[in-house]
């Protein structure tokens, strides 16, 4: 650990002093009005994601964690825009963005937070975060981690780094055995805790669409066919499709690009789309949703869903659409997320790689088999609930309480 922290140094500097306008670097180095404020005081538990998956992952081990021990305070950080932006808000946490990984910044952010334990989801782990947190005893505890190789910064050929994560980090929780064997092999014994995702997705069944949404449902004269977190790669995978029987809701990742998303879309004219946002409720070929916010009560009212991210680097949440009893549909980039296996495996989510795969979707959709097979899915992802409980427990032992 001593090319890395210099490196970072200049790097982060770099980046914060000429980065673009409207960029990731302006974002987090424009966030830094923390520096101003006075520290926090009491007990604090700070929790790390790196986008808005992971913090919906990691949620209700926090809640959890403070519902049980009320004098405790919470600060969530977030490496990702799309994760910072909807949670911004959040009421049972201040919200940042993760201060950049320079080891003078690190120090000034550990003397604002003072934070007495430490929750890192998943992956997003960055060197001088961990060592600031090693020199300060403050045990950090990995959870809902997924380890299909090992992760670089315990590889063997960086063997510094390597000490820093393993003799910073408290606990590794990982999500299954063979994430488990994976560390094993890494040198780095983990604790099997499972997927807390279940957790959160359990407490979204029957979340209802406001009346708004439940308005432009009720004027549909065709099955909804809904496509949540949509990117550019998603809508152009439904060119050449014959959608013409379903009315197509687009809600896309990210709103800024909402107008490309859009354009995506070639199968239509200007004349068939309408926009939740201005205009009043009525049937509609193609309705783009560019509201924060609602994408998990609108898979209550979808007849069909495609999950985005799948023609990306991977699918977005599928269990949102789980605990809303459907079946959904990806793309074919389905298997870096955990619980993906499992939704496949049992018929849950379908991956398409084809038009005849997407034709047997469709021709599934709105029949009883189909709701039933939903009813399910559901039920199924219910009995899966437990993990945060195992989380909660280990920060518990981190912290003697």
């Amino acid at each position: 650990m001593i090319i890395y922290p210099l490196l970072a140094e200049l790097v982060f500097r770099t980046g914060a002093a000429f980065g673009p306008s409207d960029s990731w670097w302006e974002a987090v180095g424009e966030s830094q009005h923390w520096t101003q404020e006075p520290p926090f005081e009491g007990k604090t538990i700070w929790m790390h994601c790196a986008s808005l998956g992971e913090f919906e992952m990691g949620r209700p081990v926090l809640e959890q964690f403070l519902d049980r021990h009320k004098h405790w305070q919470a600060v969530v950080t977030f490496f990702s825009p799309s994760g910072y932006e909807p949670r911004k808000h959040y009421a049972r946490a201040k919200v940042h963005y993760l201060p950049f990984d320079r080891p003078s910044l690190v120090k000034k952010w550990l003397a604002y937070v003072q934070p007495d334990l430490a929750l890192m989801v998943r992956y997003d782990l960055w060197p001088n975060h961990i060592a600031g947190l090693r020199r300060a005893n403050v045990p950090v505890v990995v959870m809902g981690m997924s380890a299909p190789s090992t992760p670089w910064y315990l590889s063997r050929l960086l063997p510094l780094i390597r000490k820093n994560f393993i003799d910073g980090v408290h606990s590794w929780g990982v999500v299954s055995e063979t994430d488990a064997a994976c560390m094993s092999m890494a040198g780095v014994h983990s604790e099997v805790l499972g997927n807390p995702k279940y957790d959160y997705a359990a407490a979204l069944v029957g979340v209802e669409a406001n009346e708004k949404f439940t308005a432009w449902k009720r004027a549909q004269q065709k099955p909804v066919l809904l496509v949540g977190s949509a990117h550019l790669s998603d809508c152009e995978a439904l060119n050449g499709l014959d959608l013409r029987e379903y009315s197509l809701w687009v809600v896309p990742h990210d709103l800024k690009e909402s107008s490309k998303v859009r354009e995506a879309l070639m199968q239509y004219e200007a004349s068939q789309v309408l926009d939740s946002t201005r205009d009043q409720p009525k049937a509609t070929d193609v309705l783009m949703v560019q509201e924060f916010g609602v994408l998990v009560s609108l898979y209550g009212l979808a007849d069909g869903i495609l999950i985005g991210g799948g023609w990306d680097k991977s699918t977005h949440n599928v269990l949102e659409a789980t605990a809303q009893g459907k079946i959904a549909a990806c793309g074919p980039n389905w298997q870096k997320i955990a619980e993906n296996k499992e939704l496949v495996e049992g018929g849950f989510l379908q991956p398409i790689q084809s038009h005849q795969d997407w034709a047997q979707y469709l021709d599934q959709v709105g029949t009883e088999a189909f709701v039933a097979k939903g009813k399910a899915a559901q039920a199924w992802m219910l009995e899966q609930r437990g993990a945060a409980e195992k989380i909660v427990k280990v920060l518990e032992e981190a912290v003697q309480l």
